[in-house]
């Protein structure tokens, strides 16, 4: 397991340095990419590791607008949303960003938003 990225937190002003560890298996998923994905089984951590690189791509670039769409998804509060809203949390930067009902604005006017993935 590594670490990865290292920005200032800029919600508290310090220079402290953000030390998110990565297993291996999603090490490739770090590279530069204008879309990521990944598929199978649960319970192997994909989307603990995609909500916390969420946040982490949010706090280091400004502006930043994503959508997360699930291919399961019954409502917002069982949705990715309700992870990435511990994600901001457990990295202790929520003073950057603003959650509502159905989006989350991100530091920078930046905006993630949720929808379900319906095509069969």
């Amino acid at each position: 397991m590594t670490a990865r990225s290292a920005f200032p937190n800029a919600s508290s002003g310090s220079s402290s340095i953000l030390k998110i560890p990565t297993a291996k298996v999603f090490e490739p998923l770090l590279r530069p990419a204008r879309y990521r994905g990944a598929f199978g089984g649960r319970g192997s951590g994909k989307s603990h590791f995609f909500g916390e690189l969420l946040v982490e791509t949010c706090q280091a670039e400004r502006g930043t607008l994503a959508v997360c769409i699930r291919e399961a998804q019954r409502t917002l509060a069982q949705s990715s949303k309700r992870l990435i809203e511990s994600k901001i949390t457990t990295l202790g930067i929520g003073s950057g960003f603003k959650v509502f009902s159905d989006k989350i604005e991100t530091p920078g006017d930046g905006v993630i938003i949720f929808r379900a993935n319906t095509a069969s």
